[in-house]
Parts: structure tokens; C-alpha cells; sequence
């Protein structure tokens, strides 16, 4: 069970530390080294921001050791998230915090909600995350997209839509990803597999000639 397994590795109790926040040099570097990932992202997170925005939610991209690179979030709602830890600089990463929605779904590679008291420490079990594991063109783990909603009325079928839009999104950026890299190719779209949940769905083939 993935809670059980994370809460071995943040140790015992429910009482994980609250998630470390990068300064803004240390942050600025590891947005520059992600620069093409954010570049591509950023219209795909406007998009889905625009759609459970007013939701009270916030949309959150994060790199493979769970920093949160960037979000959108209200302005209603933004320094809720703040408290929270759900914004630029906070780390998320699973050994330390234990399951959440962001470490679980790096550690995992696949689509995962965390719904509320599934969340190991006891201060985020009022925060539901919905997350999608993000590949680049070679097939590499480089990021997580997240969105998360700290609203008492925001259900497990609420839960499962939002799930839907994050791994979708995450297509999208995968395929923009892959679209850029291979920008002086002839790109084809092989099929899709709709059984692979959560991991990359698409087959594209680059041909040069």
C-alpha cells in the first residue's frame, strides 16, 4: 500500500516536516535548468487553471525532486496555499513529507489522488491532490503536474474528474514537449493506448529525412 510505504520512509508519527521552501536564487537556478519544460507548460497550466480556478484550486508543476517550479492560483486562495507549502519553492518530496499528491506521483511514475486523511502528516489531510507524472521525448520522468484543492466540499467524484483533467494536461505537455524537440522532423501520431493510465499514451514517431 503506498501510504504504508511512504510513511516508512518519513518515519513514525504523523507529524512530517513542513515542506522546505527554496530561496530565490536556488529556485531561479532549477527554473533556468528547467527552462524548456516551463516554456511548454505554461499556456497548458493557464488552460487548466482557467478551468478549476474558480473551483478554489491551484494548479502546481513540479520538478522530479518535488520542488514546485511554478502555479496559478487565486487571489482569494493564494495565501492559503502559501501556508500550506503549495507554491514555488516548496519541496514535496516524498521521503520527507510522505505520501502527497506531488512525491507519491514522482516516486510512483503514474496518475495518483490523494484524497484529504490519505495524506501521511496530519496538516495536509484537508488538501485533496490530483497528479500526472510528466515524460519528455525520450521517455524520462522530468516533472509532476498537480492540482490541489484545500475545500471541505470537494468530494472523491470531484477528486476524479479533476484526475482526468491533470493527466490529460500532462498529454498535452508531453506532446508539446516532443513536438519542440523533434521540430525539424515529420511527426506521426501511431495510435494511443488507452489502457496505459497515467504513463504516456501516445505513440509518436519522429522521421528525418
Amino acid at each position: 500500500m503506498v501510504s504504508l510505504r511512504a510513511a516508512s520512509r518519513a518515519g513514525p508519527g504523523r507529524a512530517a516536516q513542513r515542506a522546505e521552501r527554496l530561496g530565490g536564487a536556488e529556485l531561479q537556478a532549477l527554473r533556468a535548468a528547467n527552462g524548456e519544460l516551463l516554456a511548454v507548460a505554461a499556456p497548458v497550466l493557464d488552460r487548466l487553471f482557467g478551468s478549476v480556478g474558480l473551483a478554489g484550486a491551484c494548479v502546481l508543476i513540479a520538478d522530479t525532486g518535488g520542488v514546485v517550479l511554478d502555479w496559478r492560483a487565486g487571489d482569494a486562495d493564494a495565501d492559503r496555499f502559501e501556508d500550506l507549502g503549495l507554491a514555488p519553492g516548496a519541496s514535496w518530496a516524498e521521503a520527507a513529507q510522505g505520501t502527497n499528491g506531488i512525491g507519491t506521483c514522482l516516486v510512483e511514475g503514474r496518475a495518483v489522488t490523494i484524497h484529504r486523511d490519505e495524506h501521511f502528516a496530519s496538516r495536509n489531510v484537508g488538501v485533496s491532490c490530483m497528479d500526472a507524472p510528466i515524460f519528455d521525448a525520450e521517455g524520462r520522468l522530468v516533472a509532476a503536474l498537480d492540482i490541489s484543492s484545500a475545500r471541505g466540499d470537494h468530494d472523491r467524484a470531484m477528486a476524479a474528474l479533476i484526475g482526468a483533467l491533470v493527466q490529460d494536461a500532462a498529454r498535452h505537455i508531453e506532446r508539446d514537449l516532443f513536438c519542440r524537440r523533434y521540430a525539424d522532423a515529420r511527426i506521426v501520431l501511431a495510435g494511443t493506448d488507452p489502457a496505459a493510465r497515467g504513463r504516456p499514451c501516445w505513440r509518436w514517431t519522429a522521421m528525418t529525412w
